[in-house]
């Protein structure tokens, strides 16, 4: 039968200056991979970047965005001042498993992201890309 996605398009494409999803209260985890994209691209070791900006959570590195308010650490009035080395979850959003679960919850994050059945179809490859990307 498929998922609710495989059988209808779906459009997706971020909008300049929204940055909604930068600001949103939550967790991004950093895996191996995460951590050296981020500390290559900030030219610093991932001992380094580890220390100044992660936490760590249950055996996992973790950025918390939202504490008091606060948006996330590499947010910029330009936007993501690592964009080429951000993690995984990041460069996936908002095809996230929970988002992608049902098309009432696909529905639900349109209505904070601006970017949700806007711009052109989303191929079923893509997603799936990454769906299998950021896995959390």
């Amino acid at each position: 039968m498929g998922k609710w996605w495989e059988r209808e398009p779906i459009r997706f494409e971020c909008q300049a200056d929204c940055f909604k999803c930068c600001v949103k209260p939550g967790i991004v985890h950093f895996d191996r991979e995460d951590i050296r994209n981020a500390a290559d691209f900030l030219k610093t070791t991932p001992a380094e970047f580890k220390k100044t900006y992660l936490t760590r959570d249950e055996g996992e590195w973790i950025l918390e965005v939202g504490e008091e308010g606060e948006p996330c650490t590499f947010l910029t009035d330009q936007g993501c001042d690592i964009h080429e080395g951000k993690p995984k979850q990041c460069s996936s959003y908002p095809f996230w498993r929970e988002n992608m679960d049902s098309k009432f919850m696909w529905r639900l994050v349109g209505g904070f992201c601006p970017g949700i059945d806007i711009g052109p179809m989303v191929p079923i490859e893509t997603i799936k890309n990454f769906l299998k990307k950021f896995t959390h």
